[in-house]
């Protein structure tokens, strides 16, 4: 929680985890129909089998832990021997079981809600149920114990909080959210009597239970539904975390109670589309992802992860109309490059987005979109729908970009002031789209690639055409490792080639993949070519032997 680094990771199981609980010294998950219990953070120790259904509600209790499936089947297990010790069955049309909890003090019982909206409590170690709770009449969502003894947070499916006391069955409040179920309650420990309570949206209430109001909302804390909430105990931080792939630690130290972010991870929230590592060290990896966002990942600590955030045609505009309403949002990256050189000066990545004709500048010190929307003049007033950028590079001095058409034509343009620098060809550079870009590491030579099936090699300074080669198959793009001057061309018949730009000539060929070629790299001494491919294989090719 100090520095929300990485602790330890268990290994996996066979199946997405669905539910999660913990007591001191083990942690249950569970998927499916079958609960695991990890110790030392890493191995299954304990698996209990015996559900019928998927489990849907976990409860650490004592020597024992409690799971409830979908079929309303209670099972009390024994961790130790793994064996029943109980087994009790609800019926779905008067008690469906949609929360569970360990009242403190209460010694072996447990309170159960249900979809129906009454709730019971049963002591577990005679089977027997002690008490029933007529309830509101609505689904209860979330069970929460408070600070006090007797007392428990109800969240409803209509946005109702009810603080009962259970000793007495009276209700000491009620408070309301307007943002549809309560997905997560839980209560400061630190002094101040506040309770916090999430919503599917991604909103948070605070809610003082002293003066019984609302002492201040954090809108969008998630962009998601927040999965998970809790106080640490005696602190006041506040750790959240939700399906948009971030977790967020808050703390309250502010005038009027409200929260702001103290240390926060997050990932992307829908699959990435293509990674780099970012400079020659390997200590930073870009990514792009499905989502829009471009992030940069630390592989020294997790602390070092920044995002720069989503591209937007106008930025102004779509911070004034937030997340959730944004018509201004890019649509996600498909191919970037970036360089290191004068990346404290100006822009250092440039991004093609998918179906788009503007490619966009990013500044990886400032973690935030450029200055510069790049695209040919003629397209300034109206935008083409039908034409898109399909292939990028930067030069190792990071002074120009140089960027593919799907028209077939290749133009560049200056970093620093996004202003067009030329263009390779005389209307265009291919017949076909253009599939690969790369610039050598002197800037003496630009290569690039035509869907028709050659590949030119240009004059950076004068763009006159020096050379071309014709393939015997389209490609799908191409790879140039600067220090060696070999280039990698992937096919669309799922074949590889390597030429050699001082030869001109294809010195290897490469066949083995069963589908189409998503990616390449070469390792930094040029000796391996590194494929991954749509039939799920990475394959490593070693160019020496062929």
């Amino acid at each position: 929680v100090k520095k929300l680094g990485i602790v330890a990771v268990s290994n996996a199981l066979p199946q997405d985890i669905a539910c999660l609980a913990a007591d001191r010294m083990l942690i249950f998950a569970s998927y499916d129909n079958i609960l695991h219990a990890f110790a030392r953070n890493k191995e299954v120790v304990h698996t209990y089998e015996g559900h019928k259904a998927r489990i849907h509600l976990l409860q650490p209790f004592g020597d024992h832990v409690i799971s409830v499936d979908v079929d309303n089947v209670l099972i009390v297990w024994n961790i130790q021997s793994e064996e029943e010790y109980l087994q009790v069955d609800f019926d779905k049309t008067t008690f469906a079981v949609s929360a569970v909890l360990h009242p403190s003090t209460y010694l072996n019982k447990i309170l159960l809600g249900s979809e129906q909206g009454s709730l019971q409590l049963w002591n577990i170690r005679s089977n027997k149920l002690l008490y029933s709770f007529p309830g509101w009449h609505l689904a209860v969502t979330t069970l929460e114990q408070a600070p006090a003894v007797d007392v428990v947070a109800v969240g409803l499916v209509s946005g109702h909080i009810i603080v009962h006391n259970i000793k007495f069955d009276e209700t000491l409040m009620k408070f309301q959210q307007d943002w549809g179920p309560i997905t997560a309650i839980s209560f400061r420990t630190d002094g101040h009597p506040v309770m916090a309570a999430g919503s599917p949206i991604g909103h948070i209430a605070l809610w003082d239970l002293e003066e019984k109001k609302l002492m201040c909302q954090m809108q969008d804390a998630h962009s998601t539904a927040v999965a998970g909430m809790s106080f640490v105990p005696g602190e006041p931080l506040l750790i959240t975390n939700g399906a948009d792939n971030a977790i967020r630690v808050w703390i309250f130290d502010g005038p009027g109670g409200t929260g702001r972010v103290l240390r926060s991870r997050m990932g992307h929230s829908a699959p990435p589309t293509k990674i780099r590592y970012h400079g020659q060290n390997g200590e930073q990896i870009l990514s792009a992802g499905q989502d829009g966002t471009l992030q940069s990942f630390s592989t020294v600590h997790e602390k070092f992860n920044k995002s720069l955030g989503r591209g937007s045609i106008n930025k102004k505009k779509s911070k004034k109309k937030g997340l959730k309403l944004d018509t201004m949002a890019l649509p996600p990256i498909t191919v970037f490059a970036s360089e290191v050189a004068h990346q404290s000066d100006w822009d250092s990545i440039v991004a093609c987005h998918q179906g788009y004709i503007t490619c966009t500048t990013w500044n990886y010190q400032k973690t935030s979109m450029g200055a510069h929307k790049l695209r040919p003049e003629e397209f300034s007033k109206h935008k083409p729908i039908d034409i898109c950028a399909t292939a990028v590079d930067i030069t190792s001095c990071g002074n120009f970009a140089v960027i593919g058409l799907s028209t077939g034509q290749i133009d560049v343009y200056n970093m620093q002031s996004g202003i067009h620098r030329g263009r390779y060809g005389k209307e265009r550079a291919h017949e076909g789209a253009i599939r690969g870009v790369a610039v050598d590491g002197l800037n003496q030579l630009v290569i690039t690639a035509g869907s028709e099936g050659l590949i030119k090699f240009w004059k950076f300074k004068t763009k006159n055409l020096v050379y071309s080669t014709e393939l015997s198959f389209s490609p799908s793009g191409i790879l140039l490792h600067r220090d060696s001057g070999i280039l990698g061309i992937a096919f669309d018949d799922f074949s590889i080639s390597v030429l050699d730009i001082e030869t001109r000539k294809i010195v290897r060929t490469f066949s083995g993949h069963h589908g189409r070629i998503n990616d390449m790299t070469f390792s930094p001494d040029g000796r391996w070519l590194i494929t991954s491919s749509m039939d799920c294989t990475i394959k490593t090719w070693d160019l020496p032997s062929g």
